[in-house]
Formats: C-alpha cells, sequence, structure tokens
C-alpha cells in the first residue's frame, strides 16, 4: 500500500455515486442467486423453533439423548446414568453423536440439545422447497416451505431434544436425493440417495420406511436404468457400508443388550382410542390446516401426476404403519408433515393460479399468505407453553442443593421422566408406574422388563416390587409426584394411571412422607418433593428378656426422633430413634404380665408397634427320678408354686433371669382335662396338660407365640 506522504498527493477518493451503484449491483446480483422470499421463510421457521428454549426443562425422553451425546462427549458425571444403547425401539445414536459433536465444542447444556434438533427442523424447510419446485413451480415451493414453517406440530417438535427433527430432516433429504436422481439421472444423486438413507435409519430405525418410499420411487421411473450398473451399484452399496460405520461398531460391541432391549420393546403398546392421531394433530395444527392437507390429498389423487404419486406414497406409508403399529406416541407422525405441506402447498399454487384476473392472480399469494398465519396463529400457544413435565428441572435443582448425594429420587414415570433427576441433578433416581421398558440403574446395571401378567398390558414391578425394595434399604429417600402425565399416550387406560398415582401418595402416607418442596406453575402446585422419613411401612418390635430387665428393639419409625414406651396404657420408659429410624430401649421386668398385656412404642408421628408381651412358659420332662418343670419368664427373685388339679406339688425360687426349675414326683393320677399351673406371687402363670406316663425321658415343651397385633415379634426369652 503506498502512503501520501511518499508521494505527495493523495489517492482519488471513490465518489458517493459510485460506491452506491456498486452495492445496489452487489444486491442485484445476491437477490438473483437468493430467493428472498425463501430465506424470510426459513427466517420465520428459525426464529419460531429457537425462541425461549428455556421456557422448560427437558422431558423423560429427552435427558435420555442429551445423556448419552454427553457420555459420548466425555463427560464423566454422566456415565454412572446413561449408557449408549437405546431402551426403546432400539434406534441407534446419529442424533446423539451429532449432539455430542457440538458438545464438545460448547459444553453440555440442555438449550444447546434443543438448538440442534431445531436447526434439524429448520433446515427441512429449504429441502421440501427443492421438492416442490422441481415436481410444482416455485409458487408451489414457497407455500410448501411456508406450511411447514408455521406447522404447530413440526414447531413443537423443533423445539425439543428428540430424535424426530433430525429423522424429519434426513428422511425429506432421502426423497429429494430420489427425485434429482430420477429428474436429471446423475449418479451423484444416487450415491448421495444411499448416504442420507442411511443415515436416516440411523437417526430413527422408523427412518426405513422413508427409504423404502425413495427406493421404491426410483425402481419404477424408467429413465435411471441405465445406471443400474454393476459399478454404480458397488459405489453407492461402498457408500452405505461407510455410513454404516458407526452402526456396525455399536451392533458388535453391544449386541446382547441392543437384542434384549428389541425384543421388550416389541411388547410396548398404547391404550388410546383409534383417534388419537387425528386428534392430536388436530390439537396441535387446528382445523384449517388438517382442512388444507386433506384438500391437497384430495387434489393430488384427481391428478395423479409423477409428483403426485410420489407423494401419496410418501403419506400413506407413513400413516398406514404408524395406525397399524400398536404403540403410538404424540411425535411418530411428524414424517408425514413435509408431504403433506408439499401437497397443501401444491393446492394452493395451483389455486391461486386458477384464477382468471390478473390482479387476483398477483394479489392471491399475498392473500393466501396471510389467511394461513391468521390460520395457524391460536394454536401458537401450545407450541411455547408446554405442560407435559412442569417444574422437573426446578425440582432436580433444588434436590441437587438441598439434598445430601447419596440420597435418591423416585419419580413418577412411564419408564423415562425420573432421568431428569440424573441429569440436574446427579442423583440417583428411579422410576414409578407401569411401563415395558427396561430400566438402567445407576451404575449400569440393567433391569429388563417383565412380562406383564395375563390380561394386563404392562407389568408391576416398578409399583409392587422395586419401590418397597429400594426405600426399605435406604437407596431412596425422596419420592416426587407431579401432574399431568408424561407426554407419551398412555401404556394402560386412565383407571391404572390414576392407581399408580394414587399408590405413589400412598407410599407417601405409608412412609411418613414429609412435604419439603413445592414447584408452581401459573400461581398452581405442579410438582411436589417428599422426604421419607421412616424405612418401612409400618414399625416392628422385638423383645429379649434380661434378668430383671426387658429390652425392646425396634426398626422403621421416623428417623431421629422421641420414643414413647406404655406398658397396658401406662408410660414405663422413653428413647429415641437413630437416622434409620430404629431403636433400643431397655425397661425393668413388669411385676404382673396379664394374659393380653400390651407393649406400645410410639414415635413423635405417630407411627406405633405393638406385641402382646409374653407369658411365663415352661417345659415338662420326666424320667425314672421324677417329673421336671422349666420354666421362663416369672418375676426375678420371686416365689414359683407348681400346683396340679388344685394340689401343690412343688416350691422353688425364680432366679434373676425369671427362670425357675421345679422337680416333683410324676403324678399316680393323670387325666386329660387336669392341668398343671406355675404360677409365681405376682399373678404371672404358665399352664399344661400332662401326658400319660412312659418310661422314657421326655421333654415336652409348651408353644407359645407373642405377636401384637399385625406385628412381627420374638417375645420369648431364654435361659435359666
Amino acid at each position: 500500500m503506498i502512503r501520501p506522504s511518499e508521494t505527495g498527493t493523495a489517492p482519488p477518493e471513490p465518489k458517493p455515486g459510485r460506491a452506491l451503484h456498486g452495492g445496489r449491483e452487489f444486491f442485484s446480483r445476491l437477490a438473483g442467486r437468493v430467493d428472498l422470499p425463501l430465506l424470510g421463510i426459513v427466517v420465520l421457521a428459525a426464529t419460531l423453533r429457537l425462541i425461549e428454549l428455556d421456557r422448560i426443562g427437558l422431558r423423560g425422553d429427552e435427558t435420555v439423548y442429551v445423556g448419552q451425546a454427553g457420555v459420548l462427549a466425555d463427560n464423566h458425571e454422566l456415565d454412572r446414568y446413561f449408557i449408549l444403547t437405546s431402551r426403546g425401539n432400539s434406534n441407534f445414536l446419529l442424533y446423539q453423536e451429532i449432539l455430542s459433536v457440538v458438545f464438545r465444542m460448547f459444553g453440555v447444556g440442555d438449550v444447546t440439545a434443543r438448538i440442534v434438533s431445531a436447526v434439524f427442523s429448520t433446515l427441512t424447510v429449504p429441502v421440501i422447497y427443492w421438492i416442490a419446485l422441481t415436481f410444482f413451480g416455485r409458487r408451489s415451493a414457497l407455500f410448501a416451505a411456508l406450511l411447514f414453517a408455521l406447522s404447530g406440530y413440526s414447531i413443537s417438535l423443533g423445539r425439543l431434544a428428540l430424535l424426530d427433527s433430525a429423522l424429519v430432516f434426513f428422511s425429506t433429504l432421502t426423497i429429494l436425493c430420489a427425485v434429482r436422481l430420477v429428474h436429471t439421472g446423475h449418479p451423484g444423486w444416487l450415491y448421495a440417495m444411499a448416504a442420507t438413507g442411511t443415515l436416516t435409519v440411523q437417526a430413527k430405525v422408523t427412518g426405513v420406511l422413508a427409504l423404502v418410499v425413495a427406493v421404491a420411487y426410483v425402481a419404477v421411473a424408467g429413465n435411471v436404468r441405465k445406471l443400474a450398473t454393476p459399478r454404480h451399484l458397488l459405489l453407492a452399496l461402498l457408500t452405505v457400508v461407510v455410513c454404516s460405520v458407526p452402526v456396525i461398531i455399536q451392533l458388535v460391541q453391544r449386541w446382547n443388550v441392543f437384542n434384549e432391549f428389541l425384543t421388550s420393546s416389541l411388547r410396548r403398546s398404547s391404550a388410546v382410542p383409534w383417534y388419537y392421531y387425528e386428534k392430536l394433530l388436530l390439537s396441535y395444527e387446528g382445523a384449517v390446516v388438517l382442512a388444507l392437507w386433506v384438500l391437497g390429498i384430495v387434489f393430488a389423487v384427481v391428478r395423479r401426476t409423477r409428483g403426485d404419486k410420489l407423494l401419496l406414497l410418501w403419506v400413506f406409508a407413513m400413516i398406514a404403519f404408524y395406525s397399524f403399529y400398536p404403540l403410538k406416541a404424540f411425535n411418530y407422525l411428524l414424517p408425514v408433515v413435509p408431504a403433506v405441506s408439499i401437497l397443501a402447498g401444491r393446492m394452493l399454487g395451483s389455486a391461486s393460479y386458477a384464477l382468471r384476473r390478473p390482479q387476483l392472480r398477483r394479489l392471491a399469494p399475498a392473500v393466501l399468505t396471510l389467511a394461513m398465519f391468521a390460520a395457524v396463529f391460536p394454536t401458537f400457544g401450545k407450541q411455547f407453553d408446554d405442560r407435559s413435565y412442569p417444574g422437573l428441572r426446578e425440582a432436580a435443582e433444588w434436590i441437587a442443593a438441598e439434598s445430601p448425594k447419596d440420597a435418591g429420587v423416585m419419580v413418577l414415570s412411564q419408564g423415562s421422566a425420573h432421568y431428569v433427576f440424573s441429569y440436574y441433578a446427579h442423583r440417583d433416581s428411579y422410576p414409578f408406574g407401569r411401563f415395558n421398558l427396561a430400566t438402567v440403574m445407576p451404575g449400569g446395571k440393567i433391569i429388563p422388563a417383565s412380562a406383564p401378567k395375563e390380561g394386563t398390558r404392562t407389568p408391576r414391578d416398578w409399583v409392587t416390587d422395586w419401590p418397597n425394595r429400594l426405600i426399605t434399604d435406604g437407596t431412596v429417600s425422596y419420592l416426587v409426584y407431579y401432574t399431568p402425565w408424561a407426554d407419551d399416550p398412555p401404556a394402560e387406560n386412565q383407571v391404572v394411571r390414576t392407581a399408580v398415582q394414587r399408590r405413589l401418595q400412598m407410599f407417601v402416607e405409608l412412609y411418613h412422607g414429609k412435604l419439603v418442596h413445592v414447584e408452581y406453575r401459573h400461581h398452581e402446585a405442579r410438582t411436589w418433593v417428599y422426604q421419607l422419613t421412616t424405612r418401612r411401612p409400618s414399625p416392628v418390635l422385638a423383645l429379649k428378656l434380661n434378668g430383671p430387665t426387658v429390652s425392646v428393639t425396634g426398626k422403621g419409625f421416623m428417623a431421629n426422633t422421641p420414643l414413647t414406651v406404655t406398658f397396658n396404657g401406662k408410660v414405663v420408659a422413653h428413647g429415641r430413634s437413630d437416622l434409620d429410624g430404629a431403636a433400643s430401649v431397655t425397661l425393668p421386668m413388669p411385676s404382673r404380665i396379664r394374659p393380653r398385656s400390651l407393649l406400645v412404642v410410639t414415635d413423635a408421628g405417630g407411627r406405633y408397634a405393638s406385641l402382646v408381651f409374653p407369658k411365663p412358659t415352661i417345659s415338662y420332662r420326666t424320667d425314672t427320678r421324677g417329673a421336671k418343670v422349666d420354666g421362663v419368664g416369672f418375676r426375678p427373685n420371686d416365689l414359683v408354686t407348681a400346683t396340679y388339679h388344685g394340689v401343690v406339688v412343688a416350691r422353688a425360687k425364680a432366679d434373676r433371669a425369671g427362670s425357675v426349675q421345679l422337680s416333683f414326683p410324676v403324678p399316680q393320677r393323670i387325666f386329660p382335662q387336669w392341668r398343671l399351673v406355675v404360677a409365681d406371687q405376682a399373678g404371672n402363670y404358665a399352664e399344661r396338660t400332662l401326658p400319660a406316663p412312659t418310661l422314657r425321658t421326655t421333654v415336652v415343651p409348651e408353644q407359645v407365640s407373642a405377636a401384637g397385633d399385625g406385628f412381627t415379634g420374638n417375645g420369648v426369652g431364654a435361659g435359666r
């Protein structure tokens, strides 16, 4: 560069007019290369999908995918909670692998994951435009792109970190490659279709439907038969193999787990009415958009051009499969939206050209565009006000801040909601519900889904068995209840779902749950966190006689709480439970034990256990020297008298432990109705009948059990 001081003259300044003319020329060339209306539609689609992505925390399935991507990105904090295999229909990990690359650059985050999905959903718009442009012209293509950009169903799923936006992008791209292959005959599109079709299946196994549609369309097109040569087919096959390397590695490393998950997932089904999908789409799209889709399909059936046939095959293949597939989900029909958007856009484009007056034809696109905005505007609120998982992220963050690191959490779930707490709180979490999915325990242990009982759709393991087990051993110390249910349709009917919710509430009562946190949304309580204060649904007691004292042990009380011990309604001792809800109290041996003397231990929360205080017990034996009676449970150091049919036969003093031994001649007359009674001076006694005399030495202990009001107890103290 030459400076002015070196030449003595300054370089001439550019004239303003020339610069302005150059700018106009640049933007004119740019406008000639870029379809500005399409660019505006893409920007609109991106805005609708990217705004306020952090409004609601991740859903259950989202946390699974984000957690798996975090593991792939070497986030070792997540290794304990997530494994690199899909539990559902055994989908592969394409979305997670792409997401892990983004995580390595920008860090693991929920909003980052949703941005990736939003980008996939937005990129689908120009792909749709290109397909429609190839078949029906620019105006129809712009209408199709706008319909997809404004689709409430596509916006909602494009804002979630799920597999579906990536699936729709790659499946639509596969169809585009097939269309361009037939249109141009260039072999590059064959290889591109092989690559995108393979990626579509990796995004989600059901993506094979799009690949089948693309292959069928190409197969019936006569102008591409020249490409059916060994060279082109081998190159296409090589492309498939190269793109399948991640899948091959996954299958080799974890085939057993993959096969197990696939087998169990095939049992899954949903208890929904036949019109579930119709009702779902109506709630997301509104009646006007659905009517446009139906009219577009009818218009295509009437016209039946090559493009119409492809799109109709695309629509009906997807709808037929998902209608007959027993498992339903709110996100399954998304791959149909690009096809129906193109058909509806084509119908609108043709309708605008059908107007006779040129002025009306020029105004028709603007009028139809405004009408579309007016039709979809009422449904926008649903896209930005997700009510499926309200407050779970915030509850998990509270758990992370306020609970011990080893605290376990059990969450109302259809198999995935509990992972919200694994991801946000880094706490061991477990499901509470009925579902046909394997459960990955913290640390990677897999609990297979058991087969449901006859007449039911789902097993009851995580409602009846595992909750009691995990709470009793101290693994779970928090229960989380929230409303409404998760996003997917239920695997059971409403009665069963309500029963599961009630059962969780029953567990809160049984284990004396203390409400410690509530999350609100729109001033309504939606998520409740309960801390369990005991490990047993009801306390249990056991007794041990130690001479002049009695040791009472119990478990299942509230943790670290005062205890009161009563005997026949009178307070006889006090104690305190430990952090595990266990307790041990020592009290003097009662002076008078009645046949139904009741010992009760009560904690500060009103939970109690009781048992009948054990009566004295005696055993009787004879030998050549006479009869001997051994007794336990009498008042220590008290005089004990034995009578047979009212006649005193022996006396002896009990020792410090309340045990006594008496000897006397074998009665000469023994009758079944006569009884041997052994009693101390306090009135404690035991009695029994005597067996017929025999020359053999026999020991016949009396069988006495001590149980109390449904509680188990070991109430017999031993020892002489």
